[in-house]
Parts: structure tokens; sequence; C-alpha cells
């Protein structure tokens, strides 16, 4: 099994586990819709949330620990040019799919849960530096360097508050 297989499975289980301490019902969809879990409240099994789950293995080469990719198949980059938008911005139709994206740093110990919405600015950020790489400009991904700097600051300074902050899932549950 590929280390990245490894590091997938490892990852999504550890978000499962935590999801469950916090008294939430977890399952992986029973058909591949794009996002790696369903989340709802045992008392709301009709609300559910999708999250899509990134990991960063304990040992990296690069001494990147806190850097994800949102990879895009075929079809999505296919149906971005449909849709009018430029091959690059297929990343989007991944993002779509998903309430929340949980960004796990094997490495450094750390899950951050971001909102759709936030992943959307980290990626926008990001475009700065990576946005020129042929993976990004052809769609087949778009970079989430959360070691990345905006305005002399990094990422992980800015958005510090989604740091471990698995509370957000089971607000939005709640309708908060």
């Amino acid at each position: 099994m590929k280390i990245q297989n490894i590091t997938g499975q490892s990852t999504e289980q550890n978000v499962q586990d935590i999801l469950r301490e916090k008294g939430l019902e977890v399952e992986k969809p029973r058909r591949d819709i794009g996002v790696d879990l369903e989340v709802w409240l045992p008392a709301k099994p009709q609300k559910k949330i999708y999250i899509q789950i990134k990991g960063r293995g304990k040992t990296q080469k690069n001494n990147r620990y806190r850097w994800f990719q949102i990879r895009t198949t075929k079809k999505q980059r296919d149906d971005t040019v449909k849709a009018g938008l430029a091959v690059s911005e297929a990343w989007q139709k991944k993002v779509d799919l998903c309430d929340f994206f949980v960004l796990v740093s094997e490495g450094k110990k750390e899950n951050w849960v971001f909102p759709s919405a936030i992943i959307r600015e980290i990626v926008n950020i990001n475009k700065s530096r990576y946005g020129k790489r042929k993976d990004n400009i052809s769609g087949k991904q778009a970079e989430m360097d959360l070691d990345m700097e905006r305005d002399g600051q990094p990422l992980t300074k800015i958005y510090e508050s989604f740091k471990g902050n698995f509370a957000l899932i089971k607000e939005k549950l709640n309708g908060v």
C-alpha cells in the first residue's frame, strides 16, 4: 500500500474518532459522492453535513507538514470548462461538494477545521505563489499551504481559530 493511502486511512480514522467523541454520528458515504464523511447529530439524522479530509503524513522529505492539495477529476475539469470557467478553477467543484474540510498534519499533530468558504480564501491566497504551477494551470489541483504568509503573517496565525475547532461542525448541525 502506498504511503499516501496509509496516511489517508489514518487521518480519516483520526477525524472519525474525534467526531464520535464529540457525540456525532459519522459514516463514509455508501456511494462515492466526492466527499469523505457524512456527519449528523443522533437526534437529527435527516440533517447531514459533508466533510473532505486532507492529510499530511508524519514524515515529509520536504518538511512541508501543512501543505495540502485539492485534486480534481477529469469530469470536474470538463464540467468547469462547460460552465464557462477557466479549467484552473476546477478545484471549486470539489469545494462545492463539502461543508467542511479537515486538514490533518500528522507531523505537527494538528487538525484544521475549515468551512468551505475559508478553504476558498486559502486557495485564492495560495494562487500568488502556486498559481503558475503546471498542475494548477491545468486544473488538476489547487494548493493550500498554511505556512504561506499573507501581509507578513503565516496563514496558521491568521486562521488560528480554526485549529482543532471541531465545535464548528457541531454548531452548523445545531443551526448555530
